[in-house]
């Protein structure tokens, strides 16, 4: 009987949204804080997404230094696709381990309605220990301060992980295959973070994290280089009233944002190269509420270095600036609405011993929604977005396809969305 009670009990908990299960510590009256609490959460929101593409760089036409070469033919297909981005589940509690002192501890795992290859708490999954007066220190796998800090508007709730993220325009590079080492927008692991207490209108959090991937490479002269990849990230957020000022600033050691992605003969990231890298990116946002409007306008600067090595015409520095702006409106319990338009400049770059440019390499994407709210938690979302390349440029919002130099993309998707 035990055990039966105990099953019915589990299954009460996985099928009722938002129920934490708690037990009560000392205290009078119901409103005693419980010693322990395990609460469930998540989030869905498949769409139909419709691509389509054109205006691909002509095959023969010079394309910027350190770009790939034209290819002549828009590489996306138009079809129909079924994403859901990042849905997911989570379980997070916390246990009262001291006076003001709290375990802590979350399990988050994005599933895929549309295939069948979810694996668990592949999302920000750690366990910690959170002071009243101190702060809060967390180890596991993490998004970084500098992608919480800025980009702050989702659009429409649902941009994390789907085409109308800003992060490829607006944190990443459009040269190459984007590898995403290169981008300022990703989930570290291996991570430790420490966030501060409640200090009234100002936060901060700042995270380091490693590959666990630190070698040492000997040249042919015998000179000993170690190359120890680790990410150092930080960001803050002041209130001001209607406004939010969000800064954020993150430090790639030796991840070779660049290597990866420029043509294989201007590599530095070779396993028997001592060349080293380091690329940062400082970025700043603003946040403002007004009535039924909210808006948000960003700017980012990204450096890319990489030394050590005097092979003639081997990349050495990249760098460039993205600007953003959102709106949000709600005008009604049951209607919202989003625009968004985000920009990355072509930038600058430098060679060992040879010219560099970064011709046609700019990129922009314009983006358009609306929503139809049943309940708080429920609606009805379409979108679209316009992303716009420069024709040296191969910025990509999609998650199914790939995209040629010049090739601009149109995409429109209906979906659904609840939570709990």
């Amino acid at each position: 009987m035990q055990k039966k009670t105990l099953v019915v009990a589990i299954g009460a908990a996985l099928m009722v949204p938002g129920l934490a299960l708690a037990q009560k510590g000392g205290g009078k009256g119901d409103k005693a804080e419980p010693d322990s609490v395990v609460e469930l959460y998540g989030k869905v929101y498949p769409e139909l997404v419709f691509p389509s593409s054109s205006g691909a760089t002509a095959a023969g036409r010079a394309t910027c230094t350190i770009c790939l070469p034209a290819e002549g033919e828009n590489a996306v297909i138009k079809k129909v696709e079924m994403e859901s981005s990042n849905s997911r589940f989570g379980v997070r509690g916390h246990e009262r381990i001291g006076k003001d002192l709290k375990a802590i501890f979350q399990l988050e795992t994005q599933f895929l309605l549309d295939q069948n290859n979810t694996g668990f708490a592949q999302r920000d999954s750690f366990v910690g220990v959170a002071h009243k007066a101190f702060g809060t220190v967390k180890l596991g796998r993490m998004d970084t301060p500098f992608k919480e800090y800025g980009d702050d508007l989702s659009f429409l709730g649902v941009s994390s992980g789907n085409f109308t993220s800003t992060s490829n325009v607006y944190r990443h590079i459009g040269m190459g295959g984007q590898n995403n080492a290169a981008r300022f927008h990703e989930r570290r692991v291996n991570a430790i973070q420490y966030e501060s207490p409640d200090i009234g209108p100002v936060d901060f959090k700042i995270q380091w994290s490693t590959n666990e991937a630190k070698t040492r490479i000997v040249d042919t002269a015998g000179n000993v280089t170690e190359r120890d990849p680790h990410v150092l990230s930080m960001g803050g957020k002041l209130e001001l009233g209607a406004f939010e000022l969000l800064l954020g600033h993150e430090i790639h050691y030796d991840l070779f944002g660049i290597s990866t992605n420029v043509p294989s003969a201007m590599r530095n990231n070779g396993a028997t190269s001592t060349a080293h890298s380091k690329d940062k990116a400082t970025e700043v946002a603003l946040k403002f509420k007004t009535g039924i409007h909210t808006f948000e306008i960003d700017a980012n600067e990204k450096k890319y270095r990489e030394t050590g090595t005097t092979t003639t015409g081997r990349i050495s520095s990249y760098k460039n600036n993205a600007y953003m702006f959102l709106w949000e409106a709600r005008w009604s319990p049951t209607w919202r609405t989003a625009f968004q338009y985000i920009r990355a400049t072509r930038g600058e770059c430098t060679r060992v011993n040879a010219v560099c440019n970064t011709d046609g390499l700019e990129g922009e994407q314009i983006g358009l929604g609306f929503a139809y709210h049943f309940s708080r938690r429920t609606y009805l979302f379409v979108m679209g977005t316009l992303l716009k390349n420069g024709y040296s440029a191969s910025f990509n919002n999609s998650n199914q396809q790939e995209i040629a130099p010049g090739e601009d993309m149109r995409q429109i998707a209906v979906g659904l969305h609840t939570n709990w």
